[in-house]
């Protein structure tokens, strides 16, 4: 019999042992876990398949406020999915990311979130890539300098709250942007969660006020990471662009991602930075029911739709799809679709990732209905999205 279920403390090392096997081999067998956090730990929920009894597959489960459309949603994030190897290519994996998602949908949650190993491998679960970012490498002084009001101040991790009015400047209509909780600032934004070292906290402080932050660490290699950069404004960002140009005496290499391209028109030579475009977290909802009830912008939108899943046997689903009172509405249907879609196509037009443009381009999208159409691209229009912090 198998059964998707939280992992009690009493099966917490052999959890911790298949976590260490799929992330940290180099490591060795897990010899000793009686130093870890409190079980559960407090920002993540840990579940696992079981058949008979015994563990086969893990996750984490995260409950997440993200920013979608009119304002912050709950999501869900799906990470630490692991499967010893003597279990693997037995169907353990599709049978976990389908009880996992029924469980985020029964939370409530409207999409649900994750970084992949490989896109490839969490596509044929229906998972499609929300966003594309620029990670930039550079040597310090091809970054502009500025001349900035304010100043840079190291941050303590228990001083998180300062850096909050700066966060939410930099992420307010971002899609997927995180609205961090008390807990996730300290257990992951601000900290070595994942084992490595513990990272530097700068703030720009102009007034009075933090308008800026980078979080990041330094390694042997004279390389430094940017984990988070966060601007409230053009000012900020300037300056702290310019903070990390000052680093060159140190420091070989500059790493960072953003949402955008924009580093390359604020140099002087772009020609020698390396910017390379990669795909950042995926997405998909649970179902499309799970969008029911979704602050939307006022539109006229009133279609059938059908959609398919690769977790769900059988025919689409046909569900109504309108827009009133501020909000998404679905509904089952048995009217005839004027629109065929999958799961994760439809996910990303929820995001704003791509419009309908893009999608019937990549023959993801059929619509019938010229009228239709119409709706659908007022509907969902493109978005900015960045789910800037791995979990």
């Amino acid at each position: 019999m198998t059964t998707f279920r939280r992992v009690s403390a009493s099966d917490r090392r052999r959890y911790n042992e298949i976590l260490r096997y799929a992330f940290a081999p180099e490591q060795g067998p897990l010899q000793d876990d009686s130093g870890n956090q409190t079980w559960p730990p407090e920002v993540t929920d840990p579940y696992g398949l079981y058949e008979n009894d015994e563990l086969r597959s893990t996750c984490k489960l995260y409950d997440l406020t993200a920013w979608l459309r009119t304002g912050y949603e709950q999501i869900g994030g799906l990470g630490a999915v692991a499967t010893p190897p003597e279990d693997r290519n037995q169907g353990y994996v599709r049978a976990l990311a389908r009880e996992a998602l029924a469980a985020f949908e029964e939370r409530g949650a409207a999409l649900v979130t994750l970084w992949p190993f490989s896109t490839e491998f969490y596509a044929q679960f229906g998972w499609t890539v929300a966003d594309y970012r620029a990670h930039y490498e550079c040597s310090p002084d091809l970054l502009p300098r500025a001349d900035t009001a304010g100043q840079m101040r190291g941050v303590e991790a228990p001083d998180w709250a300062q850096l909050q009015s700066a966060e939410r400047a930099h992420s307010e209509g971002l899609a997927l942007s995180l609205q961090r909780s008390p807990a996730w600032w300290r257990e992951r934004t601000l900290t070595n969660w994942d084992g490595g070292p513990e990272p530097y906290i700068y703030g720009y402080e102009r007034d009075g006020e933090i308008d800026g932050y980078l979080v990041y660490t330094v390694d042997e290699t004279e390389t430094l990471s940017v984990n988070t950069l966060a601007a409230a404004d053009e000012r900020a960002y300037s300056a702290l662009l310019d903070f990390l140009g000052s680093h060159g005496a140190q420091i070989d290499t500059i790493e960072f991602s953003r949402p955008t391209e924009d580093l390359l028109d604020r140099v002087e030579r772009p020609e020698d930075v390396e910017c390379t475009i990669k795909p950042g977290a995926m997405v998909r909802a649970p179902s499309v029911f799970a969008l029911d009830g979704l602050g939307w912008p006022d539109a006229a939108l009133d279609c059938t739709i059908a959609v398919s899943d690769p977790l769900e046997a059988g025919e689409h689903t046909v569900a109504n799809l309108s827009v009133a009172d501020g909000r998404l509405h679905v509904e089952g249907s048995d009217r005839e679709p004027a629109v065929e879609t999958d799961i994760g196509t439809l996910s990303t037009l929820v995001v704003g990732t791509q419009n309908t443009a893009r999608a019937r381009r990549l023959g993801t999208l059929t619509v019938r209905d010229d009228a239709v159409l119409d709706e659908l691209s007022a509907a969902f229009e493109p978005q900015r999205v960045s789910l800037g912090e791995f979990f």
